[in-house]
């Protein structure tokens, strides 16, 4: 009781599949194809972007040599003290050089680099033109800086040391320590620029910010000393023209030898120690 009985059960023999041998070597065969033709779609690639890559060094080098693309026609715009060939040669350009070659770039910053120059333009026209723009800074004064003079635009700052061969006469520019130069300064320009003032340019040896709201002139033609009150610079210049021109008909704007003017007055002292 209790014991199972066992039965001996026959065990299914497992039976082998014949291997398909056409079916194997088919496949290896089409994995093979497969390959080769990868392999050989890659060379082919490959091979192309070489000669397509020598194709393009081969015309660049071409057309950057051609004579048909040679400079032949440079065009400088905008220089006044910089000489046309002085250009030329800071941009290291030069008639018969290869219009496609020149790196536009560069001829840029080289040029950009003078003390003279505040911008500047290159285009390339092709066949065989360049256009160079440039705008130079425009000195209005000298100045001194450690001995030396300067010429300096028209917010008192140093262009290039003065030198023979580009000297321009102007009026000297002064300003006490620690006094920065201001409107007033670029007012006064400005007003004789429009010939507002009964003196031009020529006939000022100096100026000088004296302080914030004053200004001194020194002119050379009458030798005078010209101090404005600069609170209200508009209305000093505009009494200066009237006393300046009731001098003028009393005779006496030569023997003038300083004036302190300000908005509805002004303090004259003539030479001889005489004084209105």
């Amino acid at each position: 009781m209790g014991k199972k009985i066992r039965r001996n059960v026959a065990r299914r023999k497992e039976r082998k599949q014949p291997v398909n041998t056409g079916a194997v070597l088919g496949g290896l065969l089409l994995g093979l194809g497969r390959t080769v033709f990868l392999l050989t779609r890659w060379t082919l690639g490959i091979a192309a972007v070489v000669v397509v890559s020598f194709g393009i060094l081969f015309a660049y080098r071409w057309v950057t040599t051609h004579e048909f693309f040679a400079l032949a026609n440079l065009q400088i715009e905008g220089s006044q003290r910089l000489g046309r060939d002085e250009i030329a040669e800071m941009g290291g350009v030069s008639t018969g050089s290869n219009v496609l070659s020149i790196n536009i770039a560069e001829v840029q910053r080289r040029i950009a680099a003078s003390e003279w120059v505040e911008s500047v333009a290159v285009t390339r026209v092709l066949p065989d033109g360049l256009i160079i723009e440039v705008k130079e800074r425009e000195p209005a004064f000298l100045t001194r800086r450690d001995e030396q003079l300067y010429y300096a635009d028209v917010n008192g700052q140093t262009i290039a040391a003065v030198s023979v061969d580009k000297f321009i006469s102007l009026p000297l520019l002064e300003t006490e320590e620690g006094v920065q130069v201001g409107n007033g300064i670029r007012t006064l320009l400005d007003e004789v620029a429009r010939n507002s003032l009964p003196f031009g340019m020529s006939q000022i040896a100096w100026l000088r910010q004296d302080s914030a709201d004053q200004f001194s002139i020194f002119l050379e033609k009458p030798r005078v000393l010209v101090q404005l009150d600069g609170a209200d610079l508009d209305s000093a210049l505009k009494s200066l023209t009237k006393v300046w021109a009731d001098l003028g008909r009393r005779g006496e704007l030569d023997r003038t030898e300083f004036m302190f003017v300000m908005p509805g007055r002004a303090w004259i002292r003539l030479h001889a120690d005489q004084t209105l």
